[in-house]
């Protein structure tokens, strides 16, 4: 354990500011006390920006946190314009964040192991039948508010807006708007209640189980 704590400390004494510097001269944009534990995977297509605010955090193994296992977080823009941003405070462990066009994770946002935000459908089926290559055919942007939590292998997909606190349950696939102050989960995802700190001010009860974005 001893050991463990001490390769810890090395992690993100010595070698936070070690990537830190390779991720900008691979022409992304880092902000002040960006921590790094693992190599992260970076993919920048020429013409598209990648920009991390301040105090980002990228976990990239299972010595820090053990749903990092499955693998390093993957940071790509897949076209020319494409934009990925996140805020100050953002962290995220083993995530896949693939943008065609924009997507834009806002300050304190919590990523868990194993979770993939897309803003893309990546290939579009033509008249004749065969598969597009054209990424930014099928692409809409994803915004993700303030303070939100998304669990461990969530899925969030394109042209998808998250409100700021919301929390996504592990293993969610979200394919339309989540409110601000709100719980979903499920495959589609569903609005399961209000989001706990409304709950604890007795601002909103349980909701019961209907469509992300529904109109009531």
């Amino acid at each position: 354990m001893q050991l463990l704590r001490l390769l810890k400390k090395y992690m993100l004494t010595f070698l936070s500011p070690f990537w830190g510097v390779i991720l900008k001269l691979r022409g992304l944009s880092v902000g002040r006390g960006f921590v790094c534990i693992g190599r992260p995977g970076i993919n920048r297509t020429s013409g598209s920006t990648i920009s991390l605010g301040d105090e980002v955090s990228l976990c990239n193994t299972g010595i820090a946190n053990p749903l990092a296992e499955g693998g390093r977080c993957r940071l790509a823009t897949i076209a020319p314009g494409a934009e990925i941003k996140l805020a100050d405070r953002v962290g995220a462990s083993s995530s896949i964040i693939c943008a065609a066009t924009s997507i834009v994770i806002g300050e304190g946002t919590i990523i868990g192991g194993g979770a993939m935000i897309l803003d893309t459908d990546f290939h579009l089926q033509t008249k004749e039948g065969d598969w597009g290559t054209d990424p930014q055919a099928v692409s809409r942007p994803v915004v993700i508010g303030r303070k939100c939590f998304i669990g461990a292998r969530a899925i969030i997909l394109k042209g998808v807006t998250v409100g700021d606190h919301a929390v996504i349950g592990a293993g969610s696939v979200v394919t339309r708007d989540v409110a601000s102050n709100t719980v979903v989960a499920g495959n589609p995802a569903t609005v399961i209640r209000g989001n706990p700190r409304d709950l604890e001010s007795g601002t909103q009860g349980d909701s019961e189980m209907i469509p992300v974005n529904s109109k009531l």
